[in-house]
């Protein structure tokens, strides 16, 4: 599992957003540090399909992710910025919401789920609905939902952004005990 970013350039008109990225990432963690307006975000949109780069290429397993299509979704769970959930669902609502789009059959999902609110830690939060939990539960829930999946890569922009010191240290640790069976990059502004 190798992921492969090759002269990749983003450009907004006159703005050079992303310049040149070179870089290989395999398993493990790997990060994008740097301030508020850096390209972190833009390099991870591309990343993810949503916005093309300008020049150069993403390669998944020495194939361009732009040519995978649906083929690279699946080995790729996204935790946005600014994720949206559905605040009168309940976690497991929410997370079998996101199992069934992702096509995972009903009786599968269940199992994934309740393994997913475990490790996350949100099981005795399960049947609440997400809007009553707090800034670091949501993270917790978006983090489930970019992993429902079980896919080799992740990408989480931002997962700490707005936390307390207390949930900060919990996020991270989380994020250790993903990388264990996932490749992940994450973005932030903080060291």
């Amino acid at each position: 599992m190798k992921l492969e970013f090759k002269n990749v350039t983003k450009q907004y008109g006159e703005v050079n957003a992303v310049n040149k990225v070179n870089c290989v990432m395999e398993k493990g963690i790997y990060g994008l540090l740097g301030v508020n307006g850096a390209g972190k975000t833009t390099l991870m949109r591309m990343l993810c399909t949503i916005v093309q780069p300008s020049e150069g290429q993403i390669l998944w397993n020495g194939k361009d992710i732009w040519k995978l299509g649906g083929e690279y979704r699946e080995v790729l769970g996204y935790l946005p910025q600014d994720f949206g959930y559905y605040p009168n669902y309940t976690a497991v609502e929410f997370l079998m919401y996101i199992a069934a789009l992702k096509g995972i059959p009903k009786n599968v999902a269940k199992k994934r789920v309740t393994e997913l609110l475990e490790v996350v830690d949100l099981s005795h939060v399960a049947n609440k609905k997400v809007k009553t939990f707090s800034g670091g539960m949501k993270q917790r829930v978006g983090i489930a939902q970019a992993i429902v999946h079980n896919p080799p890569f992740v990408v989480l922009d931002e997962p700490t952004n707005g936390l307390d010191p207390n949930q900060i240290v919990e996020i991270r640790n989380l994020i250790k005990e993903i990388a264990e069976d996932h490749s992940v990059l994450l973005s932030t502004h903080i060291l």
